[in-house]
Parts: C-alpha cells; structure tokens; sequence
C-alpha cells in the first residue's frame, strides 16, 4: 500500500493526479488529499504518509514553504513538487532543501507523476535500507575490541571507532558517527606520538607497539595496516589489538625459565660459595699466625669471588691505611693497589672506604662504580688517572670484628663488565669476614696469653730485682750501724740511705697496689675542686732532689689562671710525681726537663685527640667541659722508639726488659698515669721523634667553668713531735719490731703507752682501764683485729661508755681491708710501713676532735 499525502487546493489538478496515480498503483493507492493548513498541520502530526505530492501555488502558502516543514520534521520523506507556476530558480531553492523531483502540470507530464512517485519511493526505501545497514555496521564497529581507523597519507586520522581510542588510553570517547572537524579536534587529544609511529609504519603489514598509559600501565598493541588509494590521495587502514595478554604469558613463560636458570646459577654460586668458605675455614684453621693465613686467604678470593682483595687489619691500636694486605688477578694490579694505598692513603675520617667502615663497623656495598664517584675520591689529578687505570666496576667492604670492637676490614673489588656484586656476594663477605676475624682473634689471644706469660716472668723477676735491690742497701747498712763505729757524717750518710730505699720500696709496693686496684676497678677517687698549680709545684719540688743528683734543669711555665680540676688531690699528684719521675729517670745527665701548664679551649683538645688518633685505642666519651687544662712534660732523655710507642702506657710494658736494662722500674708508672688520668675525664697522650730524641707527654683535664674557693696544701710536715703527755695509749700488735717503733715515737710524744701482743689482752686491758686511744694490728693470730674491734664497740654500747677512738695499723694496703676496718668501729686506717709524723699527725687529730665538737 502506497500511502500519498496530495497537497493541493486546486480541485481539478487533484482530480487529474489522483487518477494518473490509480491508473499506475491501483488499488495499493490511498491518498490523503490537503488543501488547507489546518489540514496540512494535522497530517504532519500524523505522519500517516510515504510521499508527499505539493503544488507551489498554494493560496495558505507555497510549495517552499510545505517542503521545508516536511523534511525538517521528516528528512527521510520523499517530497515531489508538482506545479505549473514553477521557474529554475525555485526548482534550484528547493532541491536544496531535499526536494527528490520536480514534475510540470501538463498534459504531456501528468503521467510523469506517478514513475516519479515510484522512483522516490524506491530511492527512499533504498535510503532507508542503506541507513540500516550503516547503523548495524557502526554498532557491530562500537561493540569491536579491535580498534578500526583510516588515516591519510599525512599521518591525519580521518576515522575511527571507540575501541581505537580506548587502546591508546583517551578516557572521553568520542561520539559515533563523528563529525569531520569533531574528529580533526579528537585526533589532537591523542597521543600524536603513537599517530606518527602508526603513520610511520604505514608501508608495514603487521607490528608490535608497547604503549604507556597516562596511569604508568604498559599495553602491548598489535598493528595491522593495509594501503589504498583514493584518487591521488593515500589511505591507511589499520586494525589495532591489545596483546597485553599474550604478551605478559609470554613474559611469565620467559619469567619461569629465568627463575629456573637462575635457580641452577644459584644453587650453583651457593655450592661454590660454600666450598670457597669451607676451604676458607681450613685455611684459616691451619696455623695462628694471621700474618701466614691472611695473605693466603685474599689469595683464595682471586678469581672466584673478586680481581682483587685487600684486607686492613689494626696492628697495635694502630690504624694504618697505607700496608694492606693485597691479592690481585695479575701482579701489576696487586703493585698498583700497594700504589695507591701508599701515595693516597684514605683519610681516617673518610665518609666512605675502609676507614667508613671500621669506624662504623657496617659493611659498604657498591654494585656499579661510577665517574662521579672517581672524582669525589680523587684527591688530585694523578690520583684519579691511578683510579682510572685499575678499572674498578664494583665493590664491597665488610668490617672484621671480634669481641665488640674492630679490628680490620677485607675488601674485594671487579673490574668486570659482565658482573656486579649483590646481596648473596656482601652475604659470603660477612661470612668469610665473621671467620677471619674470629682467626685473628683467636691467634692475637693466643700470642697475648703468650706474651702475658712471658710478661709474667720478666714481671715477677723485675719485681724480686725491684724489691731485693733497696732491701740490700737496707740490710747491709743496718747490720754496719749494728757492728761498726761510725762518725756522726757516715752514720747520717747510711740512715739516709736506708730511708731512701725504704721509701722506694714502699713506693714499688703502692704501684703494684694501685694496679691491682685499678685491674679490680676498686680505686675510687675523693673528687673536689683543686687547684691544679699547686699540686704541680710540690710534685716539682718532691721530684727536685733526684733531679739535681743527675744535674738536671727544670724549667718550668706554669699559668696561674688555669683553674680548678674536679678530682682527687692526692691521685693527681700521683699523676704528675710518675710523669716527672718518668722524665729524670730517662734523662741523661745535664738535660733539660721542661713543664708547661696553660688554659685550653675544648675545640683544641679535640683536634689534638683527633691527630692522636691512630695511637690511641679509645677515646673519652666525656669532653664536654668549655676549658680544658694543658700540661706538657718535655725531655731531652732517651726517647721512645716508634716500635714501642703505641705501648707505652700498657701494663707490665717495658722498652727494654732485659738483666742488661740501663733503668730500674716496674713497667707500672705510666700505666696507672693513663688510668687515672681517664677516671679524671681527661686523656694521655706521648710523642717522640725516635730514640735519643727526647719524649713529650700531654695531660688534659677537663676544668669546673663554675670559680671555687676550695684551696689545696700539702699537710706539714716538722721533725718536732708533739706533746702528747697525759694521753695514754694501748698498742696491740703481734710483730715485735712494729711495737716497738711505735712505742719509741710515741715516748717522744710524752705518751703513755701500753703494748699487748694479742686481741685477748688487748680487750682484757680495755675492760680494766679503758685507754684514751687504741692503735691495733688487724692480722694477728687466733683473733684478728676486726674481731677485736667488734667486741670492743659492743662492750661499750652495753656498759653505756663512750666510744675510744682507734687506728686500724696494718700490711693489708687494699681497699677492700680500708673499707672493712672502718665497717667494724675504726675511725682512721694506717697501711704499712707508717710515717712517723703523719700517724702522729692522726692521733692528734683524733684525740682533738671530740674537744671541738
């Protein structure tokens, strides 16, 4: 059925088209006849209609005018103009607007009308069926995951569905069908990159892209081109798939088979390392002497796990940079390594190498060594060509450390294109690191047990020579004053030397004392403010006497204004006694000793500890005082040789400890200097330039930034005795010699003594006539005098009587025997051998005390 809409408000044209029309369609004809607009508006409402059939001459309005509300409602509708007061330029105008054919009223073009109607028609259902066949085709393009485009010879897109741009990443799609100038203003969204590479590859049937999505994700993208021409202008038609899939199970597939290869270069670098760490731990198992197996183990690392080794090792708290330890693929690498170290040895506080890491003890690893890197460590410009010449590419550095502290570093270096070190490589580092140190360890313990055994016998026969030397002189002229007559010159000659070796003896004894404390960490120290001048002068003026016997000169620049020392009086002196005594006793006659004192900052202080380094095993933790006190004891005696310097201040220690040894002494002085020194917070320090070159030693103590008043005197000390008449006293000592010393000073005193040779009559005496003072002996037979001391103040404490003072008077020097004697009711502790004065000194201060309270 073919349904006409004849517009027209002339009936007889009506009449004449109408029955053209059934002649031609017969009874498959209806037609909707208008000749009004009210009837017009209604029909286009309708749409009822396959054909519209319109006159221009319509007195409502024109043929324009009817086409133009037709196609703008209905575009797809086939629309005949059939007129006869038509021109060219109307027909022109309205085939612009769609008009599809124009037909003449006239006799000879009435049966024009109806092929006309036909040929509309059928343009229009092909039209239509065109329209349908385009919209499957673009939907079944908008469904594709195949990306589908067209662009020109110039790389310009012309087309393209969703799916293409979608697969080079365009978030917004554009719409379908798209526009010509909306797609030129899309093509300049997408990635003009990838549009050259597709236009790039346009002579190319089929290729592979990689893109990087605006999110980081990598695609894979297949490319599929094929040219034409269209006229003179070349097309490219591509398709694009995403192979992203294929492509990462191809990459797992590669993956696995890498994994699996490394796997087997894996297990098979794990057996050589453990094979190359077994044959290490035997090696290293062979002998203690690490000077032996150390050269021999950077032997083994060449070639299976570097070109070249090198091992540091710390030798007598010495930090030394410039003689490794070196094993390198060829000779000449091992002399220009040996080059380097000696002419550009790393500085000791380097942010990286060797000296980084034994001072951090962390290991340093270096995959890939770099240009930038040669020229931060070039300290000039030959050194970077020596750097450049070895070629290193990679390396790592792993500390040696044994019982908490370091004690060398091994290194290993490539000079390979084709490897680099990694964690498993710095993982058999350690372990090789962990076994050599422990081998060193091992051989140093074994070679000190050694040392300190030798030492121990060198020691006990130096002390028995120490000992019996001053008892010889002691002795001899004893039995001479016992059985000669001397003139009063020769007999004062001889008391004098028996004190003299008396004193040095006590002294020999009070070293072998302090160290033993020391050792124990029993010393303690009565830390005050002092003045450090005037403990300097009278160390001086007690070390003077034994100076001018040898004619030595002491020159002396002492600054008052240094300040006060937060420490003990009596150590420090001690201190600076065994640094002078130290001085004269290794200066040849005629030489000078000089003594220096001056206030210093504390930056100072720590430069100079800084250049001191390398002999000093471990620094002081606390330099936080502002000033410091600098004192120097400057020689021109025997000096020090390089070899024992770094020893000089260790225990038991003696330049020369042979029977031919030109200096008498215990080894013993300059140890308890650097002990006691560190428990004052300050540091030690000796210098020389080599034997018969003097020595110089360095003391600096931290000083109070607060002023103080406290002030320091050496106790008096006069030949007269004093007054003691009134004051009876009770001795109880079992040695007969020391009972009667004591009785004979005291009678000098005026005192009245009573001497008992036991604890039991000690307390009888007590309990019948308590004395005014008690002096007893702790170690004494069947009760010794702590016990005695117990009874005592309990007795007392029942009888309701007051307290006697007492004196602990006793060989027992330690402080251990200090501390229990007063425990138990003491109030002063003598060791012997006494001073006479000094315990007169204490009597008299014990027995005044009670009147000044």
């Amino acid at each position: 059925m073919v349904d006409i809409l004849l517009v027209d408000d002339n009936l007889g044209d009506r009449l004449l088209a109408i029955g053209e029309l059934k002649r031609f369609f017969g009874s498959h004809l209806y037609v909707t006849e208008i000749t009004g607009a009210e009837e017009f508006h209604q029909a286009l409402t309708s749409s009822q209609f396959d054909v519209v059939i319109t006159d221009y001459t319509l007195h409502w309005g024109d043929g324009l005018m009817v086409l133009r509300l037709i196609k703008d409602r209905y575009p797809d509708r086939p629309v005949i103009m059939f007129t006869n007061s038509g021109s060219q330029e109307i027909a022109v105008e309205a085939m612009k607007l769609g008009l599809d054919d124009y037909v003449i009223k006239a006799p000879n073009h009435y049966m024009r009308l109806p092929i006309a109607t036909q040929v509309a028609l059928e343009r229009a259902a092909e039209k239509h069926k065109s329209a349908g066949l385009e919209v499957r085709l673009q939907s079944l393009l908008n469904q594709l995951e195949v990306g589908v485009y067209r662009m020109n010879g110039d790389g310009v897109l012309l087309e393209a569905n969703p799916a293409f741009f979608r697969l080079l990443g365009l978030n917004a799609i554009p719409p379908s069908p798209l526009p010509a100038k909306a797609l030129n203003d899309v093509t300049l969204q997408v990635c003009p990159t990838v549009l050259n590479q597709l236009h790039q590859h346009g002579d190319s049937r089929e290729k592979e892209l990689q893109l990087r999505q605006a999110n980081g994700a990598i695609t894979w993208l297949r490319i599929s081109q094929s040219l034409s021409y269209s006229g003179k202008t070349l097309l490219i038609d591509g398709l694009i798939e995403d192979i992203s899939d294929r492509k990462q199970a191809e990459h797992e597939k590669e993956r696995f088979l890498a994994r699996e290869q490394q796997a087997r270069i894996d297990a098979e670098m794990a057996h050589q390392r453990s094979a190359f760490l077994a044959e290490a731990s035997r090696l290293l198992a062979t002998t203690l002497d690490h000077r032996t197996t150390l050269p021999q183990l950077a032997q083994l690392a060449i070639p299976t796990l570097a070109d070249w080794c090198f091992i540091d090792v710390i030798e007598n708290h010495v930090r030394n940079f410039r003689d490794p330890i070196v094993a390198a693929i060829t000779p000449e690498k091992a002399a220009l390594v040996l080059e380097l170290r000696r002419r550009y040895p790393p500085p000791l506080n380097a942010n990286f190498g060797a000296p980084k890491v034994l001072r951090t003890r962390e290991s340093e690893l270096n995959p890939n060594i770099s240009q930038e890197m040669l020229l931060s460590i070039a300290q000039d410009e030959e050194h970077l060509q020596l750097l450049q010449k070895l070629g290193a590419t990679s390396y790592m550095i792993v500390p040696l450390v044994a019982r908490g502290q370091s004690i060398g570093t091994l290194a290993f270096a490539l000079a390979r294109s084709d490897r680099r070190y990694g964690q498993a490589d710095l993982d058999m580092a350690r372990g090789l690191a962990v076994r050599a140190a422990l081998a060193i360890d091992n051989a140093r313990l074994y070679q000190e047990a050694r040392d300190a055994n030798q030492m121990k016998d060198e020691f006990l026969a130096i002390v028995s020579h120490e000992l019996r030397t001053p008892l010889n002189s002691i002795l001899g002229w004893s039995q001479l004053l016992q059985t000669r007559q001397f003139d009063e010159s020769a007999r004062l000659k001889a008391i004098e030397t028996i004190e003299r070796n008396a004193r040095a003896q006590s002294r020999l004894i009070d070293d072998i004392l302090d160290v033993s404390r020391l050792i124990r960490g029993k010393l303690r120290l009565n830390l005050e403010p002092v003045p450090l001048l005037p403990i300097i002068t009278m160390a001086i003026d007690d070390i003077r006497s034994a100076a001018q016997l040898k004619n030595l000169r002491i020159e002396t620049s002492l600054d008052a204004a240094v300040g006060h020392v937060l420490g003990d009086a009596e150590r420090l002196q001690q201190i600076i006694w065994n640094l002078l005594s130290n001085a004269v006793k290794f200066t040849p006659t005629g030489g000078h000793i000089w003594v220096h004192l001056e206030r210093i900052r504390r930056e100072v202080v720590n430069s100079t500890i800084r250049s001191q380094t390398p002999l000093v095993a471990d620094l002081p933790s606390t330099l936080n005082a502002s000033h410091y006190a600098h004192l120097v004891i400057q020689d021109t005696g025997q000096g020090i040789s390089p070899d024992f310097l770094p020893f000089i201040f260790d225990r038991f220690r003696q330049a020369d400890s042979t029977k031919t040894r030109s200096q008498s002494g215990l080894g013993l002085g300059l140890a308890i200097v650097r002990s006691l020194v560190e428990m004052h917070n300050g540091v030690v320090f000796a210098e020389s330039s080599g034997e018969g070159k003097g020595s110089i030693f360095t003391v600096q103590l931290p000083l109070q930034d607060t002023p103080s008043f406290t002030t320091f005197q050496k106790s008096s000390m006069t030949n007269d005795f004093p007054d003691l008449s009134g004051l009876r006293i009770l001795l109880v000592d079992d040695d007969a010699d020391t009972r009667e010393l004591v009785t004979f000073v005291l009678e000098q005193c005026h005192a009245e003594i009573m001497a008992v040779v036991s604890a039991q009559e000690g307390f009888a005496a007590i309990a019948q006539n308590p004395p005014d003072l008690l002096i007893s002996d702790i170690s004494m037979p069947d009760e010794d005098g702590y016990s005695l001391m117990r009874r005592i103040r309990a007795y007392e404490a029942e009888e309701g009587r007051r307290q006697i003072p007492a004196i602990a008077l006793t060989a027992f020097a330690r402080d251990e025997d200090r501390q229990a004697a007063l425990a138990v009711g003491f109030q002063q502790y003598f060791a012997k051998p006494i001073n006479p004065f000094d315990l007169v000194a204490v009597i008299t201060t014990l027995v005044k005390a009670p009147e000044t309270a």
